[in-house]
Protein backbone atom coordinates (compact mmCIF):
# COMPACT_ATOMS: atom_id res chain seq x y z
CA UNK A 1 0.00 0.00 0.00
CA UNK A 2 1.18 3.53 -0.78
CA UNK A 3 1.67 5.43 2.50
CA UNK A 4 2.25 9.18 2.72
CA UNK A 5 4.72 10.47 5.31
CA UNK A 6 2.77 13.73 5.69
CA UNK A 7 -0.49 11.81 6.03
CA UNK A 8 1.04 9.66 8.79
CA UNK A 9 2.14 12.83 10.57
CA UNK A 10 -1.50 13.93 10.74
CA UNK A 11 -2.14 10.95 13.04
CA UNK A 12 0.83 11.45 15.40
CA UNK A 13 1.14 14.14 18.10
CA UNK A 14 4.95 14.31 18.09
CA UNK A 15 7.23 15.04 15.13
CA UNK A 16 7.98 11.86 13.24
CA UNK A 17 11.58 10.82 12.56
CA UNK A 18 12.93 11.72 9.14
CA UNK A 19 11.55 9.70 6.21
CA UNK A 20 14.79 7.72 5.99
CA UNK A 21 14.78 6.88 9.71
CA UNK A 22 11.10 6.01 9.56
CA UNK A 23 11.69 3.71 6.61
CA UNK A 24 14.35 1.81 8.59
CA UNK A 25 12.02 1.44 11.59
CA UNK A 26 9.25 0.05 9.38
CA UNK A 27 11.60 -2.39 7.63
CA UNK A 28 13.30 -3.76 10.75
CA UNK A 29 10.28 -3.88 13.05
CA UNK A 30 7.09 -4.15 10.99
CA UNK A 31 6.86 -4.45 7.19
CA UNK A 32 8.94 -4.51 4.04
CA UNK A 33 9.17 -1.15 2.25
CA UNK A 34 9.36 -1.99 -1.42
CA UNK A 35 10.09 1.55 -2.64
CA UNK A 36 9.94 5.22 -1.76
CA UNK A 37 9.61 8.38 -3.81
CA UNK A 38 9.40 12.11 -3.32
CA UNK A 39 6.11 13.76 -4.32
CA UNK A 40 6.37 17.51 -3.81
CA UNK A 41 7.18 18.05 -0.13
CA UNK A 42 6.06 14.53 0.78
CA UNK A 43 7.66 11.08 0.81
CA UNK A 44 5.56 8.13 -0.34
CA UNK A 45 6.42 4.64 0.88
CA UNK A 46 5.20 1.48 -0.82
CA UNK A 47 4.66 -0.72 2.24
CA UNK A 48 4.13 -4.45 1.74
CA UNK A 49 1.45 -5.40 4.25
CA UNK A 50 1.19 -9.19 4.44
CA UNK A 51 -2.18 -10.96 4.82
CA UNK A 52 -1.72 -11.60 8.55
CA UNK A 53 -1.78 -7.84 9.18
CA UNK A 54 -4.01 -6.71 6.32
CA UNK A 55 -7.10 -6.56 8.55
CA UNK A 56 -5.66 -3.63 10.56
CA UNK A 57 -2.74 -2.12 8.63
CA UNK A 58 -4.06 -1.44 5.11
CA UNK A 59 -4.61 2.17 6.10
CA UNK A 60 -2.71 5.25 7.24
CA UNK A 61 -4.36 5.03 10.66
CA UNK A 62 -3.30 1.38 11.00
CA UNK A 63 0.32 2.11 10.06
CA UNK A 64 0.34 5.16 12.36
CA UNK A 65 -0.91 3.00 15.25
CA UNK A 66 1.85 0.47 14.56
CA UNK A 67 4.50 3.21 14.50
CA UNK A 68 3.15 4.80 17.67
CA UNK A 69 3.65 1.48 19.44
CA UNK A 70 7.13 0.95 17.99
CA UNK A 71 8.41 4.46 18.68
CA UNK A 72 6.57 5.32 21.89
CA UNK A 73 4.60 8.10 20.20
CA UNK A 74 1.06 9.34 20.85
CA UNK A 75 -1.78 8.84 18.38
CA UNK A 76 -3.96 11.88 17.82
CA UNK A 77 -7.63 11.54 18.68
CA UNK A 78 -10.27 13.21 16.56
CA UNK A 79 -13.65 14.26 17.92
CA UNK A 80 -16.21 13.54 15.21
CA UNK A 81 -19.85 14.57 15.66
CA UNK A 82 -22.35 11.81 16.37
CA UNK A 83 -24.64 10.90 13.51
CA UNK A 84 -28.32 11.86 13.72
CA UNK A 85 -30.68 9.02 14.60
CA UNK A 86 -33.51 9.91 12.21
CA UNK A 87 -34.93 6.76 10.57
CA UNK A 88 -34.05 6.04 6.97
CA UNK A 89 -36.82 6.65 4.42
CA UNK A 90 -35.27 4.18 1.95
CA UNK A 91 -36.23 0.57 2.63
CA UNK A 92 -33.31 -1.83 3.21
CA UNK A 93 -33.75 -5.60 2.97
CA UNK A 94 -30.97 -7.98 4.06
CA UNK A 95 -31.53 -11.35 2.41
CA UNK A 96 -28.18 -13.03 3.07
CA UNK A 97 -26.21 -14.04 6.15
CA UNK A 98 -23.02 -12.99 4.30
CA UNK A 99 -23.73 -9.44 5.54
CA UNK A 100 -21.94 -8.83 8.84
CA UNK A 101 -22.84 -5.14 9.09
CA UNK A 102 -24.71 -2.76 6.82
CA UNK A 103 -24.91 0.94 7.61
CA UNK A 104 -26.85 3.27 5.31
CA UNK A 105 -26.76 7.06 5.65
CA UNK A 106 -28.92 9.29 3.47
CA UNK A 107 -27.82 12.88 2.82
CA UNK A 108 -29.76 15.55 0.93
CA UNK A 109 -28.74 18.90 -0.52
CA UNK A 110 -25.26 17.87 -1.64
CA UNK A 111 -23.52 19.66 -4.49
CA UNK A 112 -21.31 17.39 -6.58
CA UNK A 113 -18.25 18.94 -8.19
CA UNK A 114 -14.44 18.93 -8.23
CA UNK A 115 -12.70 18.28 -4.93
CA UNK A 116 -10.80 21.04 -3.12
CA UNK A 117 -7.01 20.98 -3.53
CA UNK A 118 -6.28 19.42 -0.12
CA UNK A 119 -8.51 16.42 -0.84
CA UNK A 120 -7.38 15.97 -4.43
CA UNK A 121 -3.69 16.31 -3.49
CA UNK A 122 -3.97 13.78 -0.65
CA UNK A 123 -5.40 11.12 -2.95
CA UNK A 124 -3.13 11.83 -5.89
CA UNK A 125 -0.03 11.69 -3.65
CA UNK A 126 -0.65 7.95 -3.18
CA UNK A 127 -1.63 7.31 -6.78
CA UNK A 128 -5.43 7.48 -6.44
CA UNK A 129 -7.39 9.34 -9.10
CA UNK A 130 -9.61 12.26 -8.09
CA UNK A 131 -13.17 11.78 -9.42
CA UNK A 132 -15.49 14.20 -7.63
CA UNK A 133 -15.92 15.51 -4.10
CA UNK A 134 -18.34 12.76 -2.98
CA UNK A 135 -16.37 9.81 -4.36
CA UNK A 136 -13.08 11.37 -3.22
CA UNK A 137 -14.44 11.68 0.33
CA UNK A 138 -15.27 7.97 0.39
CA UNK A 139 -11.82 7.11 -0.96
CA UNK A 140 -10.06 9.32 1.56
CA UNK A 141 -11.74 7.41 4.39
CA UNK A 142 -10.83 4.11 2.70
CA UNK A 143 -7.12 4.98 2.68
CA UNK A 144 -7.21 6.73 6.06
CA UNK A 145 -9.36 4.39 8.17
CA UNK A 146 -9.22 1.21 6.07
CA UNK A 147 -13.03 1.01 5.71
CA UNK A 148 -14.40 0.75 2.15
CA UNK A 149 -17.38 3.05 1.54
CA UNK A 150 -19.65 3.41 -1.48
CA UNK A 151 -22.00 6.25 -2.40
CA UNK A 152 -25.10 5.96 -4.62
CA UNK A 153 -27.34 8.55 -6.20
CA UNK A 154 -30.46 8.10 -4.03
CA UNK A 155 -32.81 9.26 -6.79
CA UNK A 156 -31.61 6.43 -9.07
CA UNK A 157 -32.53 3.71 -6.57
CA UNK A 158 -35.87 2.08 -7.41
CA UNK A 159 -38.02 1.07 -4.44
CA UNK A 160 -35.33 0.25 -1.94
CA UNK A 161 -32.01 -1.50 -1.34
CA UNK A 162 -31.87 -5.28 -1.33
CA UNK A 163 -28.72 -7.20 -0.35
CA UNK A 164 -29.09 -10.63 -1.92
CA UNK A 165 -27.31 -13.36 -3.84
CA UNK A 166 -27.28 -12.86 -7.60
CA UNK A 167 -29.46 -14.86 -9.95
CA UNK A 168 -27.63 -17.29 -12.22
CA UNK A 169 -26.17 -15.35 -15.21
CA UNK A 170 -27.42 -12.01 -13.87
CA UNK A 171 -25.32 -9.18 -15.31
CA UNK A 172 -23.98 -5.87 -14.06
CA UNK A 173 -22.08 -3.04 -15.75
CA UNK A 174 -19.41 -1.83 -13.33
CA UNK A 175 -18.20 1.73 -12.84
CA UNK A 176 -15.21 0.83 -15.00
CA UNK A 177 -17.70 -0.02 -17.80
CA UNK A 178 -17.03 -3.77 -17.65
CA UNK A 179 -19.87 -6.25 -18.17
CA UNK A 180 -19.77 -9.00 -15.54
CA UNK A 181 -21.88 -12.14 -15.50
CA UNK A 182 -22.70 -13.38 -12.00
CA UNK A 183 -23.67 -16.65 -10.34
CA UNK A 184 -25.73 -17.55 -7.29
CA UNK A 185 -22.55 -17.43 -5.15
CA UNK A 186 -22.06 -13.69 -5.70
CA UNK A 187 -23.47 -11.16 -3.23
CA UNK A 188 -25.21 -8.13 -4.75
CA UNK A 189 -26.39 -4.74 -3.63
CA UNK A 190 -29.54 -4.24 -5.71
CA UNK A 191 -32.74 -2.26 -5.95
CA UNK A 192 -36.13 -3.53 -7.15
CA UNK A 193 -35.03 -3.31 -10.79
CA UNK A 194 -31.61 -4.94 -10.64
CA UNK A 195 -27.97 -4.77 -9.48
CA UNK A 196 -26.45 -1.59 -8.06
CA UNK A 197 -23.06 -3.02 -7.02
CA UNK A 198 -21.11 -6.22 -6.50
CA UNK A 199 -21.00 -6.27 -2.71
CA UNK A 200 -17.57 -5.56 -1.31
CA UNK A 201 -15.97 -5.47 -4.76
CA UNK A 202 -17.16 -2.84 -7.24
CA UNK A 203 -20.00 -0.40 -7.81
CA UNK A 204 -22.23 -0.36 -10.87
CA UNK A 205 -23.21 2.44 -13.24
CA UNK A 206 -26.95 2.38 -12.55
CA UNK A 207 -26.77 4.61 -9.44
CA UNK A 208 -23.50 6.39 -10.23
CA UNK A 209 -22.83 9.80 -8.64
CA UNK A 210 -22.88 12.63 -11.24
CA UNK A 211 -22.98 16.42 -11.19
CA UNK A 212 -26.79 16.19 -11.23
CA UNK A 213 -26.88 14.22 -7.96
CA UNK A 214 -28.61 16.00 -5.07
CA UNK A 215 -29.35 13.13 -2.68
CA UNK A 216 -26.93 10.36 -1.83
CA UNK A 217 -27.01 7.02 -0.06
CA UNK A 218 -23.74 6.20 1.71
CA UNK A 219 -23.04 2.52 2.29
CA UNK A 220 -20.65 1.59 5.11
CA UNK A 221 -20.70 -2.19 5.23
CA UNK A 222 -18.89 -5.36 6.16
CA UNK A 223 -19.21 -8.72 4.42
CA UNK A 224 -18.13 -12.31 4.98
CA UNK A 225 -14.48 -12.34 3.81
CA UNK A 226 -14.31 -15.70 2.02
CA UNK A 227 -17.32 -14.88 -0.17
CA UNK A 228 -15.80 -11.54 -1.20
CA UNK A 229 -12.50 -13.15 -2.07
CA UNK A 230 -14.16 -15.85 -4.20
CA UNK A 231 -16.24 -13.32 -6.15
CA UNK A 232 -13.32 -10.93 -6.60
CA UNK A 233 -10.98 -13.61 -7.97
CA UNK A 234 -13.62 -15.28 -10.14
CA UNK A 235 -14.59 -11.99 -11.82
CA UNK A 236 -11.01 -10.71 -12.08
CA UNK A 237 -11.90 -7.65 -10.01
CA UNK A 238 -9.32 -7.22 -7.26
CA UNK A 239 -10.08 -3.78 -5.83
CA UNK A 240 -9.02 -1.69 -2.83
CA UNK A 241 -12.33 -2.64 -1.23
CA UNK A 242 -12.13 -6.38 -1.91
CA UNK A 243 -8.54 -6.58 -0.61
CA UNK A 244 -9.69 -5.22 2.74
CA UNK A 245 -12.88 -7.22 3.07
CA UNK A 246 -11.26 -10.53 2.12
CA UNK A 247 -8.78 -10.12 4.99
CA UNK A 248 -11.58 -9.99 7.58
CA UNK A 249 -11.82 -6.29 8.27
CA UNK A 250 -13.54 -5.78 11.61
CA UNK A 251 -17.13 -4.48 11.35
CA UNK A 252 -16.53 -2.50 14.54
CA UNK A 253 -14.87 0.41 12.71
CA UNK A 254 -17.89 1.13 10.48
CA UNK A 255 -19.54 3.74 12.72
CA UNK A 256 -16.40 5.87 13.14
CA UNK A 257 -15.77 5.63 9.39
CA UNK A 258 -19.36 6.76 8.75
CA UNK A 259 -18.85 9.74 11.05
CA UNK A 260 -15.62 10.56 9.22
CA UNK A 261 -17.03 10.40 5.70
CA UNK A 262 -20.12 12.44 6.63
CA UNK A 263 -17.92 15.15 8.17
CA UNK A 264 -15.83 15.36 4.98
CA UNK A 265 -18.86 15.44 2.67
CA UNK A 266 -20.48 18.19 4.73
CA UNK A 267 -17.25 20.17 4.36
CA UNK A 268 -16.65 19.66 0.63
CA UNK A 269 -20.17 19.15 -0.78
CA UNK A 270 -22.58 20.54 1.80
CA UNK A 271 -25.79 18.69 2.52
CA UNK A 272 -27.11 17.16 5.71
CA UNK A 273 -27.94 13.72 7.06
CA UNK A 274 -31.67 13.00 6.84
CA UNK A 275 -31.76 9.32 7.80
CA UNK A 276 -29.67 6.41 8.97
CA UNK A 277 -29.98 2.66 9.57
CA UNK A 278 -27.47 0.22 11.02
CA UNK A 279 -27.90 -3.54 10.63
CA UNK A 280 -25.37 -5.15 13.00
CA UNK A 281 -26.74 -8.52 14.15
CA UNK A 282 -23.59 -9.92 15.81
CA UNK A 283 -21.50 -7.10 17.31
CA UNK A 284 -17.81 -7.80 17.85
CA UNK A 285 -17.03 -8.68 21.47
CA UNK A 286 -14.26 -6.74 23.16
CA UNK A 287 -11.50 -9.08 24.30
CA UNK A 288 -8.60 -8.41 26.65
CA UNK A 289 -5.27 -10.17 26.22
Amino acid sequence: MKISYNWLQNHIEQKLPSPEELKEKIIFHAFEVESEERVGDDTIFDVKVLPDRAHDCLSHKGIAKELAGLLGLTLKTFDLPSLPTAPLSTKVEIQSDLVRRYMVIEMSGVKVGPSPAWLKDALESIGARSINNIVDATNLVLFDDGQPIHAYDADKIDGGIVIRLAHENEQITTLSKEEKKLTTEDLLIADYLGPLAIAGVKGGVSAEITTDTKRIIIEVANFEPTAIRKTSRKLGLVTDASKRFENELTPDIAYAAAQHVVSIIEKVAGGKVVGISDFYPRPVEVRKL
